[in-house]
Order: structure tokens, then C-alpha cells, then sequence
């Protein structure tokens, strides 16, 4: 039998409170953007007092990253589902990128990440963050396919920090673009021609 302490309900109810503000902090953000939105905008959605967001975040600017930090494991967790049981290393980096690219016509990513993140939190602290998220999936990609024999790479980590500079420049384009399904069918066909060059 379980027994719940008071200290374990404490702990509870403190993640409870930071799930909840995080989750409105993505709601509002993706709304109304980063300059609209305030921290008491944030607590009345969570339905907690502004000194609990406070408690849980030091600045806007760290509830902004946390809110990032949910949409991208939400990315992950989805690339992740689409290269299950795929057969082969190239098979699985196609199905990473089109869900990736996918991933970008959502309003709720394609706003926090791409419209609200470089602004919100500064272009070089936004660009290292998406650099931690998918550097380890870009060479682990890479690897793969180069031992399968299905590219040709010299330097694993230089070619991971060009895909990375490509796919996020795909993706910005795909944020402000008039049409995002026209320019993802564009992006996407870019990137093929990219990684198709890299074949022996």
C-alpha cells in the first residue's frame, strides 16, 4: 500500500502547478505572442496566483523557454513515432523529415518555435537551444546511414551542424510563408536534393 506524505503531495502539487503553467504559457503564447502576453495573463489561465509563477520562473523569458522546451519533446516524441519500424537507415531519415516537416505546419509550433522564439529569448540562446534538441538525432541519423552505406560523410559533426543550419532555415521559411503547404512541399524537396547529394 502506498502512502502518500505530505511531503510527496507537496511535490504533487508543485509539479501539478508547473505543468499547468507551462501548458498555458504554450496556449497564450501561440495566441497572442510573446510581447502580449504577461505573467498574470499566464496565472489567471493556470488559475494560480502570479507569486506562484514566480516561484516556478525567474522571468518571462524563462517560462517562454520552458514553453519551448514542451513543443520541441512533442516534435520529438513524434519524429521518434514516425521512423518506428521503418526498414531501412534512408527509409527512417525520409520518415524523420517529413514528420518534422509536418510538425511545422502546426500553428502552435511554427509560432513558438519560429515566430515567438528568436525574438523572445535572443537568436543565439534559441538556435544553441534547437541545436541541443535534435543535434543528437541528427548524428545518430547520419551514422546510421553511413554505415548502411547509403551516403558518403567525412565529418559527422560538421555535416550534422550544416542539416541542422538547412532544416531550421526550411522551417523559417515555412513559418512565414503566405502558403506553408506550398513552401514545405519546396522545403522538403530541398532537402531530398541536399541529402541525395550525399549519396555514393
Amino acid at each position: 500500500m502506498n502512502v502518500r506524505t505530505p511531503a510527496s503531495r507537496r511535490q504533487e502539487y508543485k509539479a501539478a502547478t508547473r505543468r499547468a503553467l507551462v501548458q498555458s504559457a504554450v496556449r497564450l503564447f501561440s495566441t497572442r505572442g510573446f510581447a502580449e502576453t504577461t505573467l498574470n495573463d499566464v496565472a489567471t489561465r493556470a488559475r494560480v496566483t502570479k507569486g506562484a509563477v514566480y516561484h516556478h520562473f525567474e522571468s518571462k523569458e524563462a517560462l517562454f523557454l520552458a514553453a519551448l522546451e514542451l513543443v520541441d519533446e512533442r516534435t520529438v516524441v513524434e519524429i521518434a513515432a514516425a521512423t518506428e519500424g521503418t526498414r531501412s537507415a534512408w527509409t527512417a531519415a525520409i520518415a524523420a523529415l517529413d514528420a518534422f516537416l509536418e510538425r511545422c505546419l502546426d500553428p502552435t509550433y511554427r509560432k513558438i518555435c519560429f515566430e515567438e522564439g528568436p525574438q523572445a529569448i535572443g537568436f543565439v540562446a534559441w538556435w544553441e537551444h534547437g541545436e541541443r534538441h535534435v543535434e543528437g538525432m541528427l548524428k545518430a541519423a547520419l551514422i546510421s546511414l553511413r554505415d548502411a552505406g547509403d551516403i558518403v560523410v567525412r565529418d559527422v559533426d560538421a555535416m550534422s551542424a550544416t542539416l541542422y543550419g538547412s532544416l531550421t532555415a526550411g522551417a523559417l521559411a515555412i513559418a512565414r510563408a503566405d502558403k506553408p503547404e506550398a513552401a514545405k512541399t519546396a522545403v522538403r524537396a530541398t532537402l531530398l536534393q541536399l541529402l541525395e547529394g550525399l549519396r555514393p
